[in-house]
C-alpha cells in the first residue's frame, strides 16, 4: 500500500512509552484515614488497588504492541497503534473510578497520570508521524485527513474526565464527561422538547422571515441607486448594534413568549443578509454586463441571467453565518426575556442557576447539534443551488 517502514522510533512515543511505564509502579490513589488526632495519608499503586491486577497485565501488553507497531509499517499499524494507545489511557480512567468505587477517594497521583500522559503522548506522536508521511496512494491520504480529526475529540474527552475526577473536582464547580453523558440518556426527551421549541418555533421562524424580507429588500436596494445611496449606509450602521442588548425592549414590544425571540432572529439574519446580496448584485464585472447587452438582453434578463445567479455565493455565505449567529441570538434572547420554562436558554439559565451545570453542558450540547446540522443544510443548498461557485466544487487529485 506504499508505507514505507519507519526507521527510528518517534520521539513522542518513546517518551510516551517511559511514562507508562514509570506509572506502572508509581502510587496512583492517595488514601486519606482519620484518627482522634491526626489524619494519615498513603499512596496505594496499581498492584495495591484489589482486583486491578488485569490492568498491569494488560497496558504492559497493549504497550509492547505499540511499540512493535510503531516499528514496522506505520500505514498498516496506524489505526491500530492509536486504538491501542487510546485503549490504554481508557483503562486507566477506568482502574481510577473502580479504585473510587472501592472507597478509595483521595487525589490520583503522578502513577496515574504519567499513565494518561504517556499514552496521550504515543498518540500524538503516531499522528504526527502519519501526517508527515509521503501521501502517494488513496489509503494514506484518507488517513492523514480523517484521523486527526477523530482522534483530537477523544483526547479531549479522556484530559475532561480524568482531571474532573483525579483532581475530585465538585459537580457545583464544573461536570465530568459521565455526568453530562448520564443526564443526555435519561433527560433527552426534555432537552430533545426545548431544543424543538428554541430552534423551530423561534429560531428558524425569525430566520426564515428575516432571510425573506432581507433578500426582497437587497433586490429593490440592488435595482435603485436612490435606496443604494440612502438605505445601504443606515443597515451597515444598524447591522454593528448588538441586536441582543434590545432584547429587554424587544420583550415589552412583542411580549415574553416566542414571538419576542423570534423577532430577534430576524433582526440578526435581516442586515447581513441585505448587505451581502446587495454586494452580490452589485458587483457585476463591466465586460459580463456589455456582453448582456451586447445580445441585447432587457434589464429583467440581465438581473435573471446574471445578476441574480452572481449574487447566490454572498447570499448563501451570509446563510451559513447567521444560521449559527441567531441561533446563539435566541438562546441568549431566552436569558434576556425570561418567559415560560421552556426552550434551551431558559434551562441553561435555570440549571446554571441551581448548580446543575451537567444539564447546562447537555443542553448546550443539544444546541450545538442543532447549530452544525442547520449549517450543513445550508452548505448543501449552497453545492445544490450553486454548483459553480468555487466554494462548491471539490478539488480532483
Amino acid at each position: 500500500m506504499g508505507a514505507q517502514p519507519m526507521t527510528r522510533l518517534n520521539a513522542l512515543v518513546l517518551v510516551g512509552a517511559l511514562c507508562v511505564l514509570a506509572g506502572l509502579f508509581s502510587p496512583w490513589v492517595t488514601i486519606s484515614t482519620e484518627n482522634s488526632l491526626t489524619p494519615i495519608a498513603s499512596s496505594v499503586g496499581l498492584e495495591q488497588i484489589e482486583n486491578a491486577s488485569w490492568a498491569q497485565f494488560l497496558l504492559v501488553a497493549m504497550l509492547f504492541f505499540v511499540l512493535s507497531g510503531t516499528l514496522l509499517r506505520p500505514l498498516v499499524m496506524a489505526l491500530l497503534v492509536i486504538l491501542l494507545s487510546l485503549g490504554g489511557a481508557c483503562i486507566a480512567l477506568i482502574v481510577l473510578k473502580y479504585a473510587r468505587a472501592q472507597g478509595l477517594t483521595g487525589l490520583a497521583q503522578y502513577g496515574f497520570w504519567l499513565v494518561l500522559v504517556g499514552e496521550l503522548l504515543i498518540t500524538m506522536g503516531v499522528v504526527g508521524r502519519l501526517a508527515t508521511m509521503p501521501s502517494s496512494d488513496r489509503v494514506t491520504q484518507a488517513l492523514q485527513k480523517y484521523i486527526p480529526p477523530m482522534v483530537v475529540p477523544p483526547i479531549i474527552f479522556l484530559i475532561w474526565e480524568s482531571v474532573i475526577d483525579g483532581l475530585r473536582v465538585p459537580m457545583a464547580f464544573f461536570p465530568s464527561i459521565s455526568d453530562i453523558l448520564s443526564v443526555l440518556l435519561t433527560s433527552s426527551a426534555v432537552l430533545w422538547k426545548d431544543s424543538l421549541h428554541t430552534f423551530f418555533q423561534q429560531m428558524f421562524f425569525g430566520y426564515v422571515l428575516g432571510a425573506l424580507v432581507g433578500l426582497g429588500l437587497a433586490m429593490m436596494i440592488a435595482l435603485s441607486p436612490f435606496l443604494r445611496r440612502g438605505f445601504l449606509p443606515l443597515a451597515t450602521a444598524f447591522s454593528s448594534i448588538p441586536v441582543v442588548g434590545l432584547a429587554p425592549v424587544l420583550g415589552r414590544a412583542f411580549g415574553i413568549d416566542w414571538e419576542s425571540k423570534a423577532v430577534v432572529a430576524a433582526i440578526v439574519t435581516f442586515f447581513p443578509i441585505v448587505i451581502n446580496v446587495v454586494q452580490g448584485l452589485t458587483a457585476v464585472q463591466s465586460l459580463q454586463m456589455d456582453l448582456m447587452q451586447s445580445y441585447a438582453a432587457n434589464r429583467w434578463e440581465i438581473f435573471r441571467k446574471l445578476r441574480f445567479p452572481h449574487a447566490l455565493p454572498y447570499f448563501f455565505s451570509a446563510l451559513k453565518i447567521t444560521s449559527i449567529v441567531s441561533l446563539i441570538s435566541v438562546i441568549v434572547a431566552e436569558f434576556l426575556i425570561p418567559g415560560p420554562p421552556q426552550g434551551l436558554g431558559q434551562r441553561i439559565s435555570l440549571s446554571a442557576r441551581s448548580g446543575r451545570y451537567d444539564i447546562t453542558f447537555a443542553a448546550i450540547a443539544f444546541a450545538s447539534v442543532f447549530g452544525i446540522l442547520f449549517y450543513s443544510l445550508m452548505a448543501l443548498l449552497e453545492r445544490v443551488f450553486a454548483p459553480w461557485h468555487s466554494s462548491s466544487r471539490t478539488k480532483k487529485k
